[in-house]
């Protein structure tokens, strides 16, 4: 048989380590009970109401403190992460390998992001700038395919870019009476080569095929394409 005082030390083990389950070291603060702890403290009848109390105010405390603590690391992280955000787009800005609509992009998304900051007016800003950049340089572009003699429908294509990419403004009006003067030339030579007897259905197919090959409008894309299925018939093509 066990004597009282051994079977009292053993209860009294028993006892201080169920009470440490529910205990959590605090460094420099002594010893604070988690909230499972204190769940199991409430079911302890040794425990006075007033300690239980007590032990619950101190976790408010210590609770009201970690929510404050983490409510300040959210802002430190967000800002950390808009920073790197920010430098990786203005680095981008630099890069003489990057075109403009890759730098406008980035600016665009970094205006996305942070909408309320004072980041956001200046993304859109660049994303201005580049926007401009890259109209100049699509209109550079068409003006280089024009003097480099390029057949008809290739000029065309090349001003339909600089429309794709700006639908309002002097470029665009430009771009769009450049495409109808040079479509309609495309039109209206194999209108007047299809008359022609002499020239052979190879030929003439060829020229329906660059009306196609530029921008026509409905009406153009309609006899073009009835003319291209008549002289292939003709040439015994599939």
């Amino acid at each position: 048989m066990f004597r009282p005082l051994v079977i009292a030390s053993l209860l009294a083990i028993s006892i201080s380590a169920v009470a440490q389950e529910g205990e959590e070291k605090r460094p420099g603060k002594g010893t604070g009970y988690t909230y499972y702890g204190l769940r199991k403290l409430e079911l302890d009848s040794n425990v006075s109401d007033e300690e239980k109390l007590k032990e619950w105010q101190a976790f408010l405390k210590r609770t009201d403190e970690q929510v404050a603590y983490a409510k300040k690391a959210v802002e430190r992280w967000k800002n950390a992460a808009r920073l790197r955000v920010i430098e990786a787009v203005q680095n981008a800005d630099k890069d003489p390998n990057l075109g403009p609509r890759d730098k406008m992009e980035r600016w665009d998304r970094l205006a996305e992001l942070y909408p309320k900051t004072s980041e956001a007016s200046l993304a859109k800003k660049r994303s201005a700038y580049w926007r401009t950049a890259e109209t100049k340089r699509l209109v550079e572009a068409a003006d280089k395919v024009e003097r480099s003699g390029a057949p008809k429908f290739e000029r065309v294509r090349a001003w339909v870019a600089v429309l794709d990419w700006v639908d309002k403004g002097p470029e665009a009006k430009a771009a769009q009476k450049r495409i109808d003067a040079l479509q309609e030339q495309l039109f209206s030579e194999a209108q007047s080569l299809d008359k022609i007897a002499r020239v052979d259905a190879a030929t003439k197919l060829a020229v329906w095929k660059d009306v196609l090959k530029g921008s026509p409008s409905a009406a153009q894309k309609k006899l073009a394409e009835q003319r291209i299925a008549e002289l292939e018939a003709q040439a015994g093509n599939p």
